[in-house]
């Protein structure tokens, strides 16, 4: 357990309090009150609807890993968006602790000023396996329904001014909505996957003090179950943000908040790797604590958090103070950080703390030295007390003209390096990251910022190669425009697990693979190879 401090005067924060109740109250706002665990592989972890997510309130954290450990590497993360519109207006819409309110609230926004209701104030959570009976079955007397598939939020209320599309779905029967009884079902990624709906309109912003956007927030939390070790240690993310202002905003971020603990929470170091698009936070000593239950003790991990549709513009890491580089107290301090600016307007530079005045050697990117070699600007090589860490990655600048969308993946992945340190498990969780970039690039997902109908095979096509379904059941086809000569696949680990050499241009393959990432090599006709990613799931 740690200690959150909460920086303003209990009088001020009491009066805000009832400032904001009311404010809410007269609005008909819905504040978020929902907790959820998703637990998919390695990690169960706390969701809240309110922005923030992993803590579980009380001072615990709840990114937990592995999952039965009651270990954590993540205390709390949550979203930071700024930008400005066409009068160059600040708009900020950003969460820490909860510790004066909140700037989103729940469930999408009413262009007709409606309240959205409880109906939004929950999760939806969804397994592939439900999915799978649920397609095979849906017609079958006697079958009983998921829930969460029976409720899926695919449409607003058209009455009340909502979006007409919420949530991804897979349409069966092209009636135009979602009707889950004639064989529609959610489409979801990973194994399991938690989705909610959130906006930023419903009130005012008590935590950041800033100008809403008039924004909502598809959120969808998911994990796969697969014996691939970077895919059984990752969290993926994925947020789609919706401009439903009339407003253009330019210059906008969008911005990943965590506070690592690693294990035992003040002894942490933090970095980034700028080609990975991967912020981190490890531990500063090579055993985790003094021996609590909830430390690693020797040998503890390091924690990612990644981009993996846009370039890192920034990672910044604060203090736990209200210096000029510690906790952000204004909305123009959360934009500020964004853009590796620090509170009082000077630029990060390279070297020491970041915080230089007068130094002109910027940087975006603090600690983005590599630990493990001791290369590079890192909390090692500057010889730093290790603490409790937080650090703030951010993308952009971007644009979000009105009614359109932007759409921000993301992993979280986990890292332990049994055979080696605290600086090597950086090593490893650099190589998972890389490993999770790959496979993301190959899932040949739909375009993000847009709510998807109708069935549409995954496939990969390599040129003159082309294997589907892909993932599957360990069942592939493959086919070329030339002879295939032969088919081999690896496993993660560069081993030989399958091969074959079928001297036509399309042939069925049956691994009989277990679950899990392998690569293919294809030689064809003309002595060229190709070669990419399947997934046997």
């Amino acid at each position: 357990m740690k200690t959150i401090y909460y920086l303003k005067p209990l009088a001020f924060f009491c009066l805000s309090f009832l400032f904001i109740f009311n404010s809410l109250a007269q609005a008909d706002c819905l504040p978020p009150s929902r907790t959820t665990e998703i637990s998919g592989n390695n990690i169960r972890t706390a969701l809240s609807n309110n922005g923030t997510l992993f803590h579980r309130g009380g001072g615990i954290a709840g990114f937990t890993v592995p999952k039965n450990s009651g270990k954590t590497t993540i205390f709390s993360s949550t979203i930071w968006l700024g930008g400005l519109d066409e009068q160059d207006s600040l708009h900020v819409a950003a969460m820490l602790f909860n510790q004066n309110g909140n700037d989103f609230w729940t469930g999408p926004i009413s262009d007709a000023g409606a309240p959205t209701g409880a109906r939004y104030d929950r999760f939806w959570g969804v397994s592939k396996e439900q999915i799978e009976y649920h397609k095979l079955h849906y017609a079958d007397s006697g079958y009983e329904m998921p829930e969460s598939i029976a409720t899926w939020p695919a449409h607003g209320r058209a009455q009340d001014g909502e979006s007409w599309n919420l949530a991804p779905y897979k349409a069966v029967n092209g009636s135009g909505r979602y009707t889950p009884e004639l064989g529609d079902y959610p489409e979801i990624r990973g194994d399991y996957a938690v989705y909610f709906i959130m906006n930023d309109r419903c009130g005012r912003h008590s935590e950041s003090g800033g100008t809403a956007f008039g924004i909502e927030i598809l959120c969808m939390v998911y994990a796969y179950d697969s014996p691939d070790s970077a895919l059984y240690n990752t969290l993926f993310l994925s947020y789609v943000v919706r401009n439903k202002s009339a407003k253009n905003y330019k210059d906008f971020y969008f911005g990943f908040w965590t506070d690592f603990d690693i294990g035992y929470a003040y002894d942490d170091y933090v970095g980034c790797d700028t080609l990975l698009n991967l912020a981190y936070g490890y531990n500063g000593y090579e055993i985790d604590g003094s021996g609590q239950s909830w430390a690693y003790g020797a040998i503890p991990p390091a924690q990612g958090t990644m981009f993996l549709n846009h370039k890192m513009n920034a990672f910044v890491y604060h203090n736990n103070d209200n210096s000029p580089f510690g906790n952000p107290n204004t909305a123009i301090h959360y934009y500020n950080y964004a853009r590796a600016i620090w509170k009082d307007g000077t630029p990060m530079t390279y070297g020491g703390n970041g915080y230089n005045p007068g130094s002109t050697d910027y940087t975006n990117f603090m600690f983005s030295g590599d630990p493990a070699t001791q290369t590079g600007w890192t909390e090692v090589s500057e010889g730093n007390v290790p603490n409790d860490r937080r650090g703030l990655m951010s993308a952009g600048p971007l644009t979000l003209p009105a009614g359109k969308s932007l759409c921000f993946d993301m992993a979280l992945p986990f890292a332990r390096d049994y055979e080696g340190n605290h600086l090597t498990s950086v090593t490893l969780l650099k190589q998972r990251a890389q490993a999770i970039q790959q496979f993301y690039d190959n899932q040949n997902f739909e375009n993000n910022c847009s709510i998807n109908v109708g069935i549409k095979e995954n496939k990969i096509h390599n040129n003159q190669l082309l294997i589907y379904p892909n993932p599957s059941n360990g069942q592939f086809t493959v086919t070329s425009e030339k002879i295939i000569e032969s088919i081999e696949l690896y496993d993660v680990l560069g081993k030989k697990v399958f091969s074959n050499t079928p001297k036509v241009q399309t042939t069925q393959i049956n691994t009989g693979l277990p679950k899990g990432l392998y690569i293919y090599r294809a030689i064809l006709q003309d002595n060229t190879m190709r070669s990419g990613k399947i997934i046997v799931q």
